[in-house]
């Protein structure tokens, strides 16, 4: 088949398919497999990163969104190229580092077991919290900044206005107090239950270890 015709017949295949199997070019194109890959690879054209790579289409075909996803019928093909580089690209742009669940929301698929696989590998890092592993990427100043915001997103929240009026007069009035004996004076006596809360605000004002500091700028 020359090659004119082997381009009009592969572009009347893809206009009616979207995207096909490499066997499927091969018995419709009447090409060996290593020939249709090789005459692929001349026009351009994008693997699948769903269901183990095997379905291809043109460069041009995919109009993807942006997040440089494209699916057609549940069939998912990237920008980004595979599957794991696909997600390596994600959590690489995050800002804060992403669950599995979240993945698998932009996906469109599970991902556990290629997460697992890429943690293994080095590929990425990961930190464990209370909701779960979040993955985070392995370049030293963007994981760094990731676990920040991670960390700082799964502490507790302050204690209400009213409530830290009442720490800090606490802590007045026994400023050789410990984070933790403050927070076993104010038992029952405020609203916050979450001793964490309390920590937080004394480390916020760098006041939670021993201090006689007066606190008369905190009002």
């Amino acid at each position: 088949m020359k090659k004119k015709n082997l381009h009009l017949k592969l572009s009347k295949l893809f206009k009616e398919k979207k995207c096909c199997t490499i066997e499927e070019l091969s018995k419709s194109l009447d090409y060996s497999i290593i020939s249709v890959r090789i005459y692929l690879k001349k026009i351009g054209y994008y693997s699948s990163f769903t269901h183990n790579n095997k379905w291809y289409t043109l460069k041009r075909i995919p109009s993807f969104d942006e997040q440089g996803l494209w699916f057609y019928k549940k069939i998912g093909f990237s920008k980004h190229g595979n599957l794991n580089q696909t997600i390596l690209n994600f959590i690489n742009r995050s800002s804060q580092g992403l669950s599995a669940k979240k993945i698998s929301e932009i996906i469109l698929q599970p991902c556990h077991s290629v997460l697992n696989m890429m943690y293994t590998k080095g590929k990425i890092d990961r930190i464990n919290t209370k909701s779960g592993y979040v993955y985070l990427s392995i370049d030293e100043k963007k994981r760094a900044q990731q676990t920040d915001i991670v960390l700082k997103s799964k502490e507790s929240p302050f204690p209400s206005d009213a409530d830290a009026v009442q720490i800090f007069v606490k802590l007045i009035k026994n400023p050789d107090y410990t984070a933790d004996e403050l927070v076993s004076s104010l038992k029952g006596k405020i609203i916050t239950k979450n001793p964490e809360s309390i920590k937080r605000l004394l480390r916020y004002h760098k006041l939670e270890k021993k201090t006689s500091r007066p606190l008369k700028k905190f009002f």
